[in-house]
């Protein structure tokens, strides 16, 4: 039998596949494919699953913040369902002033006074007369107080009495007396007065030169929040020197109080401008000379 002749065989396993035709892969697709790119995709809902514990942790955060402010806000206005205490929620200051177009500003000297140096040292006469103060003289014949009452509060505060309390009484003190101002220490418009010779200290509520009654009578101070009550005084000396406090009533809600005003803690002082003196001093129309008058 002939031999068959020789051909080349291939074995099945040896047949190339599509793949093996197929241009390589570039390596930067391989390193971009990720594990879900080659499995199922069962990781995706675990991307899901953690922004969802994200926005949730974020809202636990947002609405904690949001509960503090609103904690903290209904703290700071609980006195709109109650009223607060004085000292907490009101304040309230005073200025010693004069208007010198209508009033006198005096001050009674224990002793005599070197004019000669007030004048050498230029002061206007007002800026004089404090510094006399300031040594230790006394202001005399009257003086205003302007009382500034501030509510921090929701609930409003009405003022209902005003009253001189006086704290100390010493006998006028001898030595000079220097004046300036009004000519004639006119009372002018003042509203409230309170005089401190009389047995009842209440402040007076005038309308121009008639007295109508204690205060309030025709208006009362309203202190709302953010809208503090601002007030004048003339106070009027008696006729000894009277340490003196300001004792103001108010009606806040159903509550009733008192604060009381004082001169930077201290007592104002007011001596009577009339009586005995050694010498007596007014200013010149420049308010910056002085001449005797007595």
């Amino acid at each position: 039998m002939p031999d068959a002749p020789d051909r080349e065989t291939t074995e099945p396993d040896d047949s190339l596949s599509p793949e093996d035709d197929a241009p390589p892969r570039p390596a930067a697709e391989e390193a971009t494919e990720g594990p879900s790119d080659r499995s199922s995709g069962a990781s995706r809902p675990g991307r899901a699953r953690t922004r969802t514990w994200a926005a949730a942790a974020l809202g636990v955060v947002v609405s904690t913040l949001l509960a503090t402010a609103v904690t903290t806000y209904f703290d700071v206005w609980s006195s709109s369902r109650s009223p607060v205490p004085a000292g907490q929620g009101l304040h309230v200051e005073s200025e010693v002033w004069w208007d010198l177009t209508r009033d006198t500003k005096a001050v009674r000297v224990a002793g005599a006074v070197d004019v000669a140096k007030l004048e050498q040292d230029a002061m206007d006469s007002g800026t004089a007369l404090d510094g006399l103060v300031d040594g230790g003289s006394t202001y005399a014949g009257m003086m205003r107080v302007r009382v500034t009452l501030m509510n921090f509060t929701k609930v409003p505060v009405s003022v209902t009495e005003v009253r001189a309390r006086v704290t100390g009484e010493t006998p006028a003190p001898g030595g000079d007396l220097l004046s300036c101002g009004g000519a004639e220490g006119s009372i002018g418009i003042t509203r409230l007065r309170v005089d401190l010779g009389s047995s009842d200290k209440a402040a007076q509520e005038y309308d121009g030169e008639k007295v109508v009654g204690h205060y309030p009578v025709q208006e009362m101070q309203l202190a709302k929040q953010d809208e503090p009550a601002v007030f004048d005084l003339r106070v009027e000396a008696g006729d000894t020197t009277a340490s003196y406090v300001l004792d103001v009533v108010y009606q806040q809600g159903t509550e009733k109080g008192r604060v009381v005003v004082d001169n930077g803690g201290k007592p104002f002082v007011l001596a009577p401008a009339e009586g005995e003196v050694d010498s007596a001093y007014r200013c010149d129309e420049a308010m910056t000379g002085w001449k005797r008058v007595r």
